[in-house]
């Protein structure tokens, strides 16, 4: 990844990590996350650019999978408990 598509990249997850602080309870597919979470806040990024950054906040442990009896994933935040 170059340092172009490392910013594009940082630019796609700060704007999700942002759409959750808002909508902390929000789930939505890759391509819901494109249009109503980014589409908003940013200008046209593309289906695999959202997908990477879902894949790295799933990694980091920020976001978790959920999938449907259709095949469908749905992208929500991991819920903590406090104690």
């Amino acid at each position: 990844m170059n340092t172009s598509q490392n910013g594009s990249m940082q630019a796609v997850v700060g704007a999700i990590v942002e759409y959750l602080h808002a909508h902390p309870l929000a789930a939505d597919s890759a391509d819901g996350v494109r249009r109503w979470w980014i589409g908003a806040q940013r200008a046209g990024p593309r289906l695999d650019e959202v997908e990477s950054a879902l894949d790295l906040l799933v990694e980091r442990r920020v976001l978790r999978r959920l999938p449907l009896a259709d095949g469908t994933v749905l992208y929500a935040p991991v819920m903590t408990t406090r104690q």
